[in-house]
């Protein structure tokens, strides 16, 4: 049975994209979207705050009116039951674990330091620090993604809804930013032409109320 409740969320958030995107990947109609002003500061007006007390996006409301945040959680909750995205076997799921286990503290860390210093600061300097901070992730998966389809292997999985959405919006610091990547911009590429939703998620985050 598809999820049903609530997304609060933003489409320029790389983890509310991750999100938005599953959603529509698994033609998922059940869950009412709401969009947020989070740049406005939506989400720390109290009526969210009492909600959500870390007044972040994405947040989840139960038909219940249970509430929680965080994107890995909400994103395993919509996607429970799919079979497509679980595996059976141990060593998959192992390997799909360590990567939720990095994803914070790596590829979404100094991306999001990167979209910051670039588009809101406007500081070339941060920017390029943050930049030569993700290198040697973005150089990592580059080799992993020269050897198989997608993050973790030949099969679609959560890992490639966290990653793809943190490493797309690199590309708008310039051109230039993923050409060092080439297996990095191939992925990009079979995401855009081979798995529902993905190109229009990226299209809708550009385009977001006041980026």
């Amino acid at each position: 049975m598809p999820a049903t409740g609530i997304l609060y969320g933003h489409a320029f958030s790389q983890p509310c994209r991750s999100v938005q995107w599953y959603l529509d990947y698994s033609d998922n109609t059940t869950v009412e979207r709401k969009v947020l002003d989070v740049l406005g500061g939506e989400t720390r007006k109290a009526e969210y705050i009492a909600k959500f007390p870390q007044h972040t996006v994405p947040g989840f409301e139960m038909e219940d009116g249970f509430c929680f945040s965080e994107s890995l959680a909400v994103l395993k909750h919509v996607a429970q039951g799919d079979e497509s995205m679980t595996s059976a076997n141990p060593k998959e799921e192992a390997k799909l674990n360590e990567y939720f286990g990095r994803h914070y503290s790596q590829v979404r860390k100094f991306s999001t330091e990167v979209i910051f210093a670039h588009l809101f600061a406007k500081d070339a300097e941060k920017t390029q620090a943050g930049l030569d901070l993700v290198k040697p992730y973005l150089e990592a998966y580059n080799e992993t993604l020269g050897k198989q389809k997608y993050l973790l292997g030949d099969k679609l999985t959560l890992a490639d809804f966290l990653f793809a959405p943190e490493v797309d919006q690199l590309a708008w610091v310039g051109p230039e930013t993923l050409a060092p990547y080439p297996n990095i911009l191939k992925y990009l590429e079979r995401l855009t032409s081979d798995v529902k939703g993905y190109k229009e998620s990226f299209a809708n985050a550009r385009s977001a109320p006041g980026v």
